[in-house]
């Protein structure tokens, strides 16, 4: 049986100069793969960083993500906020 991967999708770079927090980032783009140059953290923990760019997929980001890191600049790979339906809690 032959498996085919999905495509990936370019990524858009987007590069912007604007810092925010990563969560801030994550409401902006639900279910996307982010690359974030991160400007602040706080005991490792990245806190806030300017969005370099959107994919649909995360491997879509990978060839960014080594450019960026070969440039010593610290990057974070995030995924957006889901929108997908979650388990139903029921008290």
């Amino acid at each position: 049986m032959l498996q085919t991967l999905a495509t990936q999708t370019e990524p858009e770079v987007m590069h912007t100069p604007e810092d925010c927090a990563l969560a801030v980032w994550q409401e902006r783009y639900p279910d996307s793969w982010l690359l974030v140059e991160v400007t602040s953290e706080e005991d490792g923990e990245p806190l806030t960083g300017r969005l370099l760019a959107v994919a649909s997929t995360d491997m879509a980001l990978v060839p960014l993500w080594q450019a960026h890191t070969q440039q010593g600049k610290i990057i974070a790979l995030l995924y957006g906020r889901s929108t997908e339906a979650g388990p139903l809690v029921v008290a």
